[in-house]
């Protein structure tokens, strides 16, 4: 079984030994790193599980290396952990909103230390473990594995910087831009912005891959937050989820040798009617006179007519009906 890695960061060498000796012995993998540039290095060269470093340190703090991280495409999505001496209320708030998972003050105990990885771990999707064991160049996976959505909150969350590229079999790839966590651009075929992200939320089955952003070009009305377009994809999911529903209701009712006025219908009807496409069907123009005719006179006018051309009398269709009533 593949043993999860964790980097662990202190310019002490006593407390790094500690945290190696303490998690080797719960089955962990675990570097050592004395300060955040050498950390830093580790980090992209071996994509550890899990960071766990001291805010203090010479050279480059905690600090700047919890903002390097975050700011990598290649690495924001690693779980951090600070310790720190520190025990005032804005330096913990400080190291949350910088995307830390936990902050433990020193002195700490170890089992607590240890429980708090195991919670994060268990948190972790096993897609996430999966894509970090990852290429050197590129992160990929499956939108089986790990929805989009989860994909894009991934982005906005840990303000990331990248290009996500979305292949179908058969269909056109789909590109999404981020920038500090905002989608900046996208295009799936002729779709281009916010209407390709609502397509792309679709697909079930795709692949993708992350990528350096190479052109922070962006599209009109851009950039725009993952949580606002997320909103507003599933609510349209939804609606049209709503709508092929009711089309399987409606569908029975519209079983007629021609549709009734449009003035006739109700406001619900006409919209389901709209969205296949039924009016903007051609009509033949010799049947046109028949479309005001009360609908007990439809089918005998009907029949009349071909009857005229040579043509056999029409089947006779199920009768519309409106509020459950026969008309």
């Amino acid at each position: 079984m593949l043993k999860l890695s964790i980097l662990a960061v202190d310019d002490s060498p006593v407390i790094t030994e500690m945290i190696r000796d303490a998690f080797e012995a719960e089955g962990y993998k675990v570097m050592v790193a004395g300060d955040g540039a050498q950390a830093l290095r580790m980090a992209l060269e071996n994509h550890p599980d899990l960071i766990i470093a001291d805010v203090a340190m010479p050279g480059m703090d905690g600090w700047e290396l919890c903002s390097q991280i975050r700011l990598n495409p290649f690495t924001s999505f690693i779980p951090f952990i600070f310790l720190t001496s520190r025990t005032e209320a804005p330096d913990r708030i400080r190291g949350l909103q910088m995307g830390a998972d936990d902050y433990l003050t020193k002195p700490f105990e170890m089992d607590e230390l240890i429980a708090r990885v195991h919670l994060i771990f268990q948190r972790m999707r096993k897609t996430q473990e999966a894509m970090l064991l990852r290429g050197p160049r590129t992160l990929s996976g499956s939108t089986k594995e790990m929805a989009l959505p989860d994909l894009l909150q991934m982005f906005g969350l840990n303000q990331k910087t990248g290009l996500l590229r979305i292949t179908k079999l058969g269909l056109p790839t789909g590109r999404i831009a981020f920038e500090n966590g905002k989608i900046i651009k996208a295009e799936l075929g002729k779709a281009a912005g916010e209407k390709a992200v609502y397509r792309l939320l679709r697909w079930e089955d795709a692949h993708f891959d992350v990528e350096p952003l190479l052109n922070n070009e962006r599209d009109p009305g851009m950039p725009v937050s993952v949580e606002e377009t997320l909103l507003e994809g599933f609510r349209q999911i939804d609606e049209t989820a709503q709508i092929e529903k009711d089309l399987g209701l409606a569908a029975k009712r519209l079983k007629i040798a021609a549709l009734p006025p449009a003035s006739e219908l109700s406001p619900r009807e006409a919209e389901l009617i709209k969205a296949v496409g039924l009016f903007r069907a051609p009509r033949r123009p010799a049947l046109d006179r028949f479309r005001d005719l009360p609908h007990g006179l439809l089918f005998h006018a009907q029949r009349s007519h071909r009857r005229r051309l040579g043509q056999g009398a029409p089947r006779r269709a199920e009768p519309w009906t409106k509020k459950g009533k026969n008309i």
